[in-house]
C-alpha cells in the first residue's frame, strides 16, 4: 500500500475551485469570439443578402447566452467561505454543522447551468429543423447571394474550429464539465458555419435549393442530439444517478480486502465533477476499533488513488 496520504477536504476543495475559476476565465474568451463573429456574420448577411448566414449569426449569438449560463454556474460553484447559497442565507450553526457539504452543494450549480445550456442547444436544433421543413413546404425563392456572405461564413468556420480545439484541450486538462459543454457547443457552431459555406457555394453554383434545406435539417438533428445528451447527463447527475458498472468495480475492489467479509451497501454520486461514495461493509466481530479505523483509511486511500473518488463514507457492521 502506498504511503500517499488521503487529502482532507481543504486539499480537495482548493484545486477544484482553482479549476472552476480557470475554466470561467477561458469562457470569457468564448464570449469575445462569439460576439465578434455575430457582428461580422450579421453585416456579411446584410451586404451579401444571405438568410442562411443571418441564421448562422443568430446561432452564434445563442452561443453567447449559453456560455453566459455556463459562466454563471462556474461562478457560483467556485465561491467559498460565504454565508449564503445562491442568495439564500445559511445560518452560522448550519455552516458549522455541514462543513464541506455546503461547498459540495455549490459544485452542483455547475451541473444545473450545464443542463440549461443543453436545453438552449436542443431548442436551437428544433428551431433549425422546423425552419428547414417549412422551407421545403413553402418553396421559398432564392435570392442573389454575394461573395462576401461566403467569405464571412468561411471566416467564422475557421475561427470556431480553432476555438473548439482550444476548448477541447482545456476541458480535458481541467476535467471540467462546463468546458466540455462549451467544446461541444463550439464544435456544433463550427459545423453550422461550414454548412453555411457549403450551402452558399451549392446555391450559387448548382442552384439546388433542396440541398440547403436537407443539410439544414440534418444539422438541426445533430444539434438537437448534442443538446439532448448534455441535458440527459446533467439531469442524471442531479438525481444522483451513477454508472452501475463503475459502482460494481468499486464494490468488487472493496470486497477484495481481506478484512472485508462483504459489501452490504454501496452508492456513488457526483457533486459537480467530484465523485462521492457511501458504503456499508461487514467485518469480523473481533476487529478492534484501531483495526476498523485503519481499514476505513485503507478503503479511502484505495478509492482515491485507483478510482479518483474524492470522499468515501464507510459504515461498519459486524458480519458472521
Amino acid at each position: 500500500m502506498s504511503n500517499q496520504r488521503l487529502p482532507d477536504w481543504h486539499q480537495i476543495e482548493q484545486p477544484v475551485v482553482i479549476s472552476l475559476k480557470t475554466a470561467r476565465h477561458h469562457l470569457w474568451g468564448n464570449v469575445a469570439v462569439y460576439l465578434s463573429l455575430f457582428i461580422i456574420e450579421l453585416l456579411g448577411a446584410r451586404w451579401g443578402h444571405s438568410q442562411a448566414l443571418r441564421a448562422d449569426a443568430f446561432n452564434n449569438l445563442s452561443g453567447i447566452f449559453s456560455t453566459g449560463l455556463l459562466m454563471t454556474g462556474l461562478f457560483i460553484a467556485s465561491r467559498t467561505h460565504d454565508d449564503d447559497l445562491f442568495g439564500a442565507p445559511i445560518a452560522p450553526a448550519e455552516q458549522q454543522q455541514l462543513g464541506p457539504r455546503i461547498q459540495q452543494s455549490r459544485f452542483r450549480f455547475e451541473t444545473i447551468f450545464n443542463l440549461l445550456a443543453g436545453t438552449i442547444m436542443a431548442a436551437i436544433g428544433i428551431d433549425i429543423i422546423i425552419k428547414g421543413v417549412m422551407t421545403f413546404a413553402t418553396h421559398t425563392p432564392l435570392k442573389s447571394l454575394g461573395s462576401i456572405a461566403g467569405l464571412a461564413a468561411g471566416f467564422s468556420f475557421v475561427v470556431l474550429l480553432v476555438l473548439w480545439t482550444f476548448n477541447h484541450y482545456w476541458s480535458r486538462k481541467l476535467n471540467n464539465a462546463a468546458l466540455t459543454a462549451a467544446s461541444r457547443d463550439t464544435f456544433t457552431d463550427a459545423l453550422t458555419s461550414l454548412t453555411t459555406v457549403l450551402t452558399i457555394l451549392v446555391t450559387v453554383k448548382l442552384h439546388l435549393q433542396w440541398f440547403d434545406n436537407l443539410i439544414s435539417i440534418g444539422l438541426g438533428l445533430y444539434i438537437l442530439n448534442t443538446g439532448t445528451k448534455i441535458f440527459r447527463e446533467s439531469s442524471l447527475n442531479l438525481v444522483d444517478y451513477f454508472d452501475p458498472y463503475l459502482e460494481d468495480r468499486y464494490q468488487r475492489r472493496i470486497a477484495s480486502l481481506t478484512s472485508v467479509r462483504k459489501v452490504i451497501f454501496l452508492k456513488a454520486h457526483y457533486d459537480g465533477n467530484l465523485i462521492m461514495l457511501r458504503a456499508t461493509i461487514g467485518v469480523p466481530p473481533r476487529m478492534t476499533a484501531i483495526e476498523i479505523t485503519r481499514l476505513i483509511e485503507t478503503i479511502n486511500q484505495i478509492m482515491w488513488q485507483e478510482f479518483g473518488v474524492m470522499e468515501t463514507d464507510v459504515m461498519i457492521t459486524t458480519s458472521y
